[in-house]
């Protein structure tokens, strides 16, 4: 490794190596219903903390684990985000066709096109990103992982490629595009720098157009959210990842088909019982992204699912007390891509007999023809039947004194 190998990774240390968070934007903060602590179990030096509210303790190693897991993109990592990574991604693919993607700790690092802290950091977008980009060949190559300090990492990168390659179902030849370079391959691929032109010129150069394009993609990345607003719907906050992920869907011509549903994926789809459904839309107050809403109508109660904005936090089924909410066990990316609301329930009103309120009444509950709080004012007044004119009895006047 040449000196100016090691003064980039020194700057990139001193310079904000330790992740950030956003803790407003953390699900425990958007609701008290959230025991998310998917930072907490993806972080390898336990350098994350939950107490009071999630923050980031001074042993950060910079790997960037935390930033793939987290649902609604709180945490932030200089040099490794979504916007700063794709826009290096997309400058090396205007002039070739395979990307070259390698852990910091690998000896291929020098050559490679991206250089993430860990591979663990590579997500779902980073990797449709790059294939929908132009990538014709994306090649991931790890560093030496028997003595890397993120070993418990690592699976989680495995999954994250796992699911992609389940995502080929319907992204025609994905699958293939993905080359995998173990440690010993990577040993002997690597490529000595030229002597005519100077390792540590080359070095320099490289490191100075790599932090010019961190700051822009840092830069576009923050106007981009101030034009199109990181907030959808009712106030609601939509990752970056989750604005891009459809766009390279589309790009990559996403076939009709599903995907299993899994856990630890960006996306979930939801089934909605109608018979248990009581319309009392705690999930669509507690939604972080806006991706449940209720179409406006006054014949009927319509519930509607963006799938495209879904991050699969689960909130909404923590939040529904009549238990009617579960997931699907299969996804259509081609729903995800296309943006458009499906509908999940969709209950005509009753008007209520006493005071002409529209209601809606669970399928578990007999048929009534009184709302909630018409029905408790005749079993405590001990008169089911009402007066035609719609007045309770005790407002009727004339009343004992």
């Amino acid at each position: 490794m040449e000196p100016l190998d090691y003064l980039e990774q020194f700057l990139h240390r001193v310079s904000g190596a330790c992740a950030t968070v956003d803790a407003p934007r953390c699900l425990r903060a958007h609701s008290g219903l959230s025991d998310c602590d998917l930072c907490v179990k993806s972080c390898p030096v336990e350098s994350i903390s939950l107490a009071g509210q999630v923050h980031v303790l001074d042993h950060c190693t910079g790997c960037g684990a935390c930033l793939t897991v987290c649902p609604v993109s709180a945490f932030d990592l200089r040099g490794a985000g979504t916007g700063e990574l794709l826009s290096q991604a997309s400058s090396r693919l205007r002039e070739q066709a395979v990307l070259f993607v390698s852990c910091e700790r690998s000896p291929a690092a020098r050559s490679a096109d991206l250089v993430v802290p860990c591979l663990a950091r590579v997500d779902e977008a980073l990797v449709l990103g790059a294939l929908a980009l132009g990538a014709q060949t994306l090649r991931l190559t790890r560093g030496p992982c028997r003595a890397c300090p993120y070993p418990e990492a690592m699976p989680r990168y495995r999954r994250v490629l796992d699911r992609v390659r389940t995502w080929g179902r319907v992204l025609p030849g994905i699958g293939q595009r993905l080359v995998e370079v173990g440690e010993e391959a990577a040993l002997e691929e690597t490529i000595e720098p030229s002597h005519a032109t100077g390792p540590g010129r080359r070095a320099f150069f490289r490191w100075v157009r790599t932090e010019g394009m961190h700051l822009m993609a840092s830069f576009l990345d923050e106007v981009s959210q101030g034009l199109h607003g990181r907030k959808s719907g009712k106030g609601a906050a939509v990752p970056l990842r989750h604005r891009l992920l459809p766009q390279f869907l589309r790009r990559l011509g996403v076939k009709q088909g599903e995907i299993p549903y899994d856990p630890e994926g960006p996306y979930a789809e939801l089934l909605l019982d109608e018979v248990k459904c009581n319309a009392c839309e705690a999930c669509i107050l507690v939604c972080p992204t806006g991706a449940i809403e209720r179409r406006e109508g006054d014949e009927a109660f319509c519930l509607t699912l963006d799938a495209g904005r879904c991050v699969n936090c689960g909130l909404c089924l923590d939040a529904c007390l009549p238990h009617a909410l579960t997931y699907r066990q299969g996804i259509s990316l081609a729903m995800v891509a296309g943006g458009e609301r499906q509908i999940l329930a969709e209950k005509p009103y009753s008007r209520c007999r006493r005071c002409e309120a529209r209601f809606l009444w669970s399928g578990e509950e007999k048929p009534r023809d009184l709302c909630s709080n018409c029905q408790f004012l005749a079993e405590l007044e001990g008169t089911p039947a009402v007066p035609s004119h719609g007045t309770p009895p005790d407002l009727q006047g004339g009343g004992e004194a």
